[in-house]
């Protein structure tokens, strides 16, 4: 199941890709206009969604040292991810509201299964730390995001409740950037990176306040944003900034004991993405004033922090997934491949490169308003992203034609010359 959720996310990595690069003036029009919702629920909710949550059915049970509570709702969350994320695309990209509505509610219904799933087996664990406060946290944040994205829209139809739509939008975006992601980020983070790289964390307390700066913050945040009070907003952001500086630290701090020097290609993009997400947040809250272009925010946060973290991620993660599933019944009976052989790095690292290249002429084009720019960021993107899944699917074929004997030993031809 993990897997199904790591093909689909892949999917719509390369169809948001498309989008971006057959329209990549959406990024010079209003955050607010349909097209540029539609754009960013094809990343959002079509890529990183799905990717987060089939790390988190994958990550929980192997965390918390339990088994999932219910396969088949998570099958079902599945499938209502996987019919509600197109249509509400499509709807939002022809600006339909009538039927978006229902596809909407596809999605929230599959991620309150999600949760209920997830909130039993973290519950039937003994584990009570970061990590397992992280991922109820996180998974909170989603409830809460998916139901006011669902009451925008129907806000939007019948008006019962006189706000600003734009400010709630952007209560809504940051319910998810901040409260779904960067939350599981904070907590899973201590917990992938010590087992990638044969490390231990040494300083859970920085953990700790890394993760409640941000809560804090906020909780700040989205009042603020929906009734406009920019000291608090500032106050919130700041916080939340905070909040990932001292994550970063941590993260740090556990690197320094790692027992495998070298970092693979992910571990680099992922500590990267984390800068990223850093300088994106800073940017954010020195925007609160300057009424600058929200689109570069964007931009920095989504395509400069969240992409590299979550790409470098699942560098890991799909070949472990992948090899588990092909190979571990095998193990003693047959030859099986090393997992970190189905991997070609020299992919890993140009591709992750590239997409992180991408950034500086998005927003070099978003600040001057240069279409120019946004075509070469666009094709820079989409050859990341080409390099990236090209090495994703070199992974994933290994489910259908795995490998059974070892490689041939190069060997050296006899001299003729005694």
């Amino acid at each position: 199941m993990p897997l199904a959720f790591m093909g689909l996310a892949l999917l719509w990595m390369a169809a948001g890709t498309l989008l971006l690069l057959t329209h990549p003036q959406l990024l010079l029009l209003p955050h607010a206009g349909p097209p540029v919702i539609a754009l960013a629920h094809a990343w959002l909710l079509g890529f990183f969604v799905t990717v987060a949550c089939g790390a988190v059915y994958q990550l929980v049970p192997v965390a918390l040292s339990t088994m999932l509570w219910n396969e088949r709702l998570g099958w079902a969350h599945f499938a209502l991810h996987a019919m509600g994320v197109p249509g509400m695309v499509y709807l939002f990209w022809h600006y339909e509201l009538g039927l978006l509505a229902f596809f909407g509610g596809a999605v929230v219904l599959g991620v309150v299964f999600f949760a209920l799933n997830t909130f039993i087996t973290v519950l039937r664990s003994i584990r009570r730390d970061v990590v397992a406060m992280s991922i109820v946290l996180a998974t909170c944040w989603l409830v809460c995001a998916v139901l006011a994205g669902l009451f925008l829209v129907i806000n939007r139809l019948w008006g019962f409740v006189p706000l600003d739509p734009i400010v709630l939008l952007r209560a809504h975006a940051h319910l998810g950037l901040v409260g779904f992601f960067i939350t599981l980020l904070q907590g899973v983070g201590f917990q992938l990176v010590p087992m990638f790289t044969m490390g231990e964390v040494k300083h859970w307390w920085m953990a700790k306040a890394g993760l409640w700066l941000s809560q804090g913050g906020l909780m700040a945040l989205i009042p603020a944003l929906i009734w406009t009070f920019p000291i608090a907003a500032f106050a919130g952001a700041a916080a939340i900034g905070a909040g990932l500086v001292m994550t970063g630290l941590g993260l740090r701090r556990t690197l320094a004991t790692r027992k495998k020097r070298r970092l693979d290609p992910g571990l680099v993009a992922f500590l990267c993405g984390w800068i990223g997400l850093c300088i994106a947040a800073f940017v954010g809250t020195a925007f609160i004033f300057s009424g600058a272009n929200p689109v570069i925010y964007a931009l920095l946060g989504i395509l400069g922090g969240l992409l590299p973290c979550v790409a470098g991620m699942m560098c890991k993660v799909v070949p472990f997934l992948t090899w588990m599933r092909a190979y571990g019944p095998h193990v003693g009976r047959r030859y099986t491949p090393p997992a970190h052989s189905l991997t070609h790095p020299r992919l890993e690292r140009w591709g992750l490169a590239l997409q992180q290249a991408a950034v500086v002429p998005l927003i070099w084009g978003v600040w001057r308003v240069e279409a120019f720019w946004l075509n070469v960021g666009s094709w820079i993107l989409a050859l990341g992203v080409a390099l990236f899944f090209y090495d994703m699917l070199g992974v994933l074929k290994h489910l259908w034609i795995p490998t059974t004997t070892p490689p041939t030993q190069a060997t050296s031809k006899p001299s003729l010359i005694p």
